[in-house]
C-alpha cells in the first residue's frame, strides 16, 4: 500500500547493520603463508622427505664417496576452480540499497558503484573461507574432498600421522589418562619423522576444557621449581584463543572457534559444522613447508573473440544479459592447499 513521507515530521532511520560472519583465517595466514600463482591449469607439487644418513668414512688415501641425491616425489595436480557470481537488475540500481538514507539523493550510477564494491567483497569473501575449509582439510584428514556440480573427487595428499585412541581409560575425559605424554610421544614421532619440532597445539572446545581440568595437567600446573606448564587463556583475533603453554616441550596450546556450512552432504538440510573437528588434538610446526598454489583462469573474451588465460589469485568477470537487463558480476580462483612435508603435523582423536 502507497503512502507519503512528510519531510516535515521527524523521521529516524536505523541504519542496517550487516552482521555478516566474520572472515577467519587462522589455518590459511599460520601455515599456508607461501603464495604463488601459475600461468597453467595443473600444477606440480614436489614432496619431499629427507633421511638422518650419515656421513661415510673415508680413508685418506682412499678416494671420497659418493652419496646418492635425496630423492622427491612430484605429483601432479588441477587446482579445482570456484567461480560465485551475482546479479544487479535495474530495481537495485533504481531503489533504495540497505541502510541508504532515504533522502541521501543517489544516482543509479552511484549505487552501481557501491553494489559492485559489496559485491567484489562478499564473493572474495566466500572464496577465503573455502580456503581456509581446505586448509583444515588438508590438515586434518590429508584429504581435500572437491564435490560440487558435476564433481566429487578428492585430492589425497596420503597423510598417516594419526591416531584414534579407542580404549576408555585413555582417553582424556578420564583421569587415568595421561595428555602430557601423549603430546610428547605425538610431538616425538614429528620430530622423528617429519624432522621438525611442532610448537602449536590446536585442540577443539570440548578437548580443551578436558585438558586443562585433567589431574595430571593440574598436578604440573602445580610445579612450584620449575616453569613447566602456564595456562592463561585469553582470546585473540581470528576466532582463536590462547590456552597456555607447556614449556617443556615448547609448546603453545590454542583453540579455534570457526563454522562452515555443510550444504553438500545433505543439500536438503544445510548443516553449520566446526572447522576444528570435536575431541580432535592437532600438533604442527609453523617452521614445515606449506603452500597456497593457484592455477590459471580461461575465460571468453568478447573484446577479442577468443580466450585469455590469466594467473592470478582471484580473476574477476562481468557481463550484461538483457530482456530482462542484468549485469553479472563473477570471481573465478583456483586455489590448492599444498602441505609439502606430509609427516610435519600430528593429529590424534582423544575424546
Amino acid at each position: 500500500m502507497a503512502y507519503e513521507v512528510s519531510i516535515f515530521t521527524p523521521r529516524t532511520m536505523g541504519k542496517l547493520i550487516s552482521r555478516m560472519p566474520p572472515v577467519r583465517t587462522f589455518f590459511r595466514d599460520t601455515f599456508f603463508r607461501n603464495v604463488e600463482t601459475f600461468p597453467t591449469k595443473s600444477v606440480d607439487v614436489d614432496f619431499k622427505k629427507g633421511t638422518r644418513k650419515l656421513a661415510p668414512f673415508v680413508h685418506p688415501r682412499m678416494p671420497g664417496k659418493t652419496v646418492a641425491n635425496t630423492g622427491y616425489q612430484t605429483k601432479t595436480y588441477t587446482p579445482p576452480q570456484l567461480a560465485p557470481d551475482t546479479i544487479t537488475t535495474v530495481d537495485d540500481l533504481l531503489e533504495r540499497m540497505a541502510g541508504e538514507n532515504p533522502y541521501s539523493g543517489k544516482t543509479p550510477a552511484q549505487r552501481a558503484v557501491e553494489k559492485l564494491a559489496r559485491d567484489f567483497s562478499k564473493l572474495d569473501e566466500m572464496i577465503t573461507r573455502r580456503e581456509e575449509w581446505m586448509c583444515a582439510q588438508a590438515l586434518y584428514t590429508g584429504v581435500i574432498p572437491i564435490i560440487g556440480d558435476g564433481l566429487n573427487e578428492n585430492i589425497d595428499f596420503s597423510f598417516t600421522n594419526t591416531e584414534t585412541i579407542t580404549t576408555a581409560t585413555k582417553k582424556w575425559s578420564n583421569d587415568a589418562s595421561d595428555p602430557i605424554a601423549d603430546l610428547k610421544r605425538w610431538r616425538k614421532t614429528v620430530q622423528k619423522n617429519g624432522f621438525v619440532n611442532c610448537n602449536i597445539c590446536i585442540m577443539a572446545d570440548d578437548v580443551a576444557e578436558a585438558f586443562t581440568r585433567h589431574a595430571k595437567v593440574q598436578k604440573l600446573l602445580d610445579t612450584e621449581k620449575y616453569d613447566i606448564a602456564v595456562i592463561k587463556p585469553r582470546e585473540l583475533m581470528d576466532g582463536t584463543t590462547y590456552i597456555g603453554t607447556i614449556n617443556g616441550l615448547g609448546l603453545d596450546i590454542y583453540t579455534y572457534t570457526e563454522w562452515f556450512l555443510d550444504d553438500w552432504t545433505a543439500p536438503a538440510a544445510p548443516e553449520e559444522k566446526p572447522l576444528v573437528p570435536d575431541g580432535t588434538v592437532l600438533l604442527a610446526s609453523t617452521a614445515a613447508a606449506y603452500s597456497r598454489y593457484y592455477g590459471a583462469v580461461t575465460l571468453g573474451d568478447k573484446k577479442t573473440d577468443n580466450f585469455t588465460t590469466t594467473e592470478g589469485v582471484r580473476v574477476p568477470k562481468s557481463w550484461m544479459e538483457y530482456n530482462p537487463d542484468r549485469r553479472f558480476l563473477q570471481l573465478f580462483s583456483r586455489p590448492l592447499m599444498v602441505p609439502h612435508e606430509v609427516d610435519s603435523w600430528f593429529v590424534a582423536k582423544v575424546l
